[in-house]
């Protein structure tokens, strides 16, 4: 019961704001260059070209909202309907 309730919730957020977690790469890959650019180590061999030379990878707003609503869907249908 718990845990579809956090999935509810969950899916509504991925549902009505699903660019929040758009963002979350771009600005850790943000961070991670500033850090290089500012003498930190790389983890892995030119890791600094490979931040400078690829973009963050931006995943699509409409497949994480249908993801929202079809977790919301099952959800709704497991809390409401009798198994």
């Amino acid at each position: 019961m718990i845990t579809q309730i956090f999935l509810l919730g969950a899916g509504l957020i991925l549902l009505i704001r699903p660019d929040w977690f758009a963002g979350i790469s771009e600005g850790r890959r943000r961070r991670r260059l500033a850090a290089l650019n500012a003498g930190a180590t790389e983890t892995f061999f030119e890791e600094k070209r490979a931040l400078e030379a690829y973009p963050a990878r931006r995943s699509s707003l409409g497949l994480t909202r249908l993801l929202g609503g079809v977790i919301v869907l099952t959800m709704l249908a497991l809390l409401l309907l009798p198994l």
